[in-house]
């Protein structure tokens, strides 16, 4: 059994295990950037730390998904997080033709959830 966080964005049904997600937050108080680069939303002050916060998957609005990754943290714009989700087995490779590196795999819950991988999306920060 897995345990993870549903959420839709850009018309997608996504998960992300539960130990990576740190806290779900309105987006009410994200600073956007004058210039930011393709996906990225804008600033995200958290309990006195400043947290980037991405929007790769075509969410403007919504909630901030704030996710760990050992150690750095990291904000995630979706349109909505949906719930705690257990799913029966492991994630299947990610579907054919993907070429987004975000997609890790595909999980089979309540319906088709395509896996998050946090340190892809960490990597869009990037130079």
């Amino acid at each position: 059994m897995t345990t993870v966080v549903a959420f839709r964005s850009g018309g997608q049904d996504w998960a992300v295990d539960l130990e990576r997600v740190q806290q779900v937050l309105a987006a009410r108080g994200l600073l956007p950037f004058p210039d930011p680069k393709p996906g990225v939303a804008g600033l995200l002050y958290r309990d006195g730390e400043t947290v980037p916060v991405l929007s790769p998957l075509g969410a403007a609005s919504g909630q901030v998904l704030v996710l760990d990754d050992h150690g750095t943290s990291i904000g995630l714009l979706v349109d909505e997080v949906v719930g705690i989700e257990r799913v029966a087995g492991e994630a299947g490779p990610p579907p054919a033709g993907q070429r987004s590196p975000l997609v890790a795999g595909v999980l089979a819950g309540r319906g088709p959830l395509l896996l998050l991988d946090v340190a892809a999306l960490t990597g869009w920060l990037a130079p």
